[in-house]
């Protein structure tokens, strides 16, 4: 079942949404660069008071008591979506009507409602009170139902205010309406007139094989529209709230600290989190840009940062501290004159957790905690370990989390000793013997090497300024309490010892 949404002369609607003073007057919508304006779209009085469509600006000023309006996209797009959030009310299935005379056909919308009955009433009931919905906002729509979608559409072109089609009476219904609910093309309607063909009723009585062999696939098309049989499946298009999460605000007084800055970014943040919330979406990222005070006649600044929890979440808390720590992290360098918040939402993580399974941290908190050692250590110094492609013992980088190769650097493949290294290299005092090491000395102890293994020499780089060269031995040491088994290295470069690392 299909409920279609059809706001007829949707442009000149859209330019007096807002001004309820001129909807009872000639309004006549001008697109075009001045001085060659044309008439792009007309409302019912202009209509009656003999305007068209594609007349020129001197034209219209011939007519008395025509208001003049320039064409507005935003108003338009403003009223689109105004019109596409009350349908999404009753179902988020909903397809836009693409016309090929947009001044004339309006804003067209189509809604799949199949179960919705158990949620609104019946399928007349839907259509009413959608009707009624989009009229609050200052739009005038006529609505239809149907079981074939194009046969909804054409009602609701043709027939004004709400029209429920039984099943099967789909071409009864159409057949008093004139062709232009079928959205012809130019050729095609000229070659109807000709023809004598003016209603769906006229149309649909053609016989399919001669109407095709003189219109070809579009002669049948049309009379399988006039018939109500024509087939179409709905593309459906999710309404796009993403560019309604945003908030912005002007501060009186410039604001140099940061602790009234998070009471407006609470507030802020809770707005985005409502929106979010009432379409059971969650909060994937959020950018912040604080708009920065100049001296005069300077160009305007601004300080950007970008907070991405590890998966979209609808704690607003969580959110503000994850911001606070970026922002204590990365201050600006100015006091604050202007803030704006966008956001993007995603789908709530779900995960289902077993009963015998331990319970793990909290995404939220995790990030939080990620957040805070990143403030203190620095951003190069929290994440995995990820191993460089070279031959350079303990070559590695440190990979943000949250990135595909931080998932996999810290896997291991089998180990059955763990070498604890140390970083820095610590360097010792070594007596060899032979060139085999005997005792070693560091943090203040002496220990004797009782078993040993190596020398494992090791160079490379030699083409650049990094070179390396070393000599690596796997020793035992042992005092008068343990005893315990370590890696040391040799620099001959500059004849220093270091311990590289213990194994567990």
């Amino acid at each position: 079942m299909y409920v279609c949404i059809h706001a007829p002369d949707f442009a000149a609607q859209a330019a007096v949404r807002l001004r309820p003073e001129l909807r009872r007057r000639p309004i006549a919508v001008l697109d075009g660069e001045p001085p060659l304006e044309k008439v792009f779209a007309i409302n019912l009085f202009a209509r009656r008071a003999g305007l068209a469509i594609g007349m020129s600006r001197l034209q219209v000023e011939s007519f008395d008591g025509v208001a003049s309006l320039q064409r507005s996209k935003e108003l338009e797009q403003s009223a689109q979506s105004a019109m596409l959030d009350c349908a999404a009310e009753f179902s988020p299935r909903m397809e836009i009507i693409q016309a090929q005379q947009a001044e004339q056909c309006g804003g067209t919308a189509v809604l799949d409602i199949a179960g919705s009955d158990r949620l609104f009433g019946a399928t007349g009931e839907i259509a009413e009170t959608l009707r009624k919905k989009i009229s609050l906002h200052g739009l005038l729509a006529h609505v239809a139902a149907s079981n074939n979608l194009y046969a909804s559409v054409c009602a609701a072109r043709g027939l004004s205010g709400t029209t429920d089609i039984p099943f099967g009476q789909e071409a009864a219904t159409l057949g008093p309406l004139t062709l232009d609910v079928l959205d012809l093309s130019a050729e095609a309607a000229s070659t109807l007139h000709l023809w004598g063909v003016h209603t769906c009723a006229l149309l649909a009585a053609l016989p399919e094989k001669e109407l095709v062999s003189r219109l070809g696939q579009e002669g049948k098309r049309l009379r399988q529209l006039a018939r109500g049989e024509y087939q179409h499946l709905l593309v459906p298009v999710e309404a796009e709230f993403d560019s309604a999460l945003v908030q912005k605000l002007e501060l009186e007084d410039p604001v140099e600290t940061l602790e009234p800055l998070l009471f407006l970014l609470s507030r802020m943040l809770n707005g985005l989190m409502r929106c979010a919330v009432d379409r059971a979406r969650a909060i994937a990222s959020v950018q912040v840009t604080l708009r920065l005070q100049t001296e005069l006649n300077a160009s305007p600044r601004s300080h950007q940062r970008t907070i991405r929890p590890a998966l979209p979440t609808q704690d607003v808390s969580a959110l503000l501290k994850l911001l606070q720590l970026d922002l204590e992290t990365y201050p600006p360098d100015a006091a604050i004159i202007g803030l704006e918040l966008r956001a993007i939402s995603a789908r709530p993580h779900r995960a289902q957790h077993g009963m015998f399974m331990p319970q793990a941290p909290e995404p939220g908190r995790l990030e939080v905690l990620l957040a805070r050692l990143r403030k203190l250590l620095g951003e190069d110094r929290l994440g995995a370990p990820q191993l460089l492609d070279t031959h350079k013992p303990d070559s590695f980088r440190m990979e943000q989390y949250g990135s595909a190769k931080a998932s996999t650097a810290t896997e291991a493949a089998g180990a059955k000793a763990v070498l604890r290294m140390c970083r820095p290299p610590v360097a010792i005092r070594v007596d060899t013997a032979q060139n085999i090491p005997q005792t070693i000395w560091f943090d203040g102890q002496r220990f004797s090497a009782t078993r040993h293994a190596g020398p494992w020499r090791r160079s490379g780089e030699w083409w650049s300024l990094d070179n390396w060269c070393r000599e690596e031995w796997d020793v035992a040491l042992a005092d008068q309490k343990a005893e315990m088994l370590c890696r040391i290295a040799h620099d001959p470069a500059s004849g220093t010892w270091y311990l590289q690392g213990t194994y567990d």
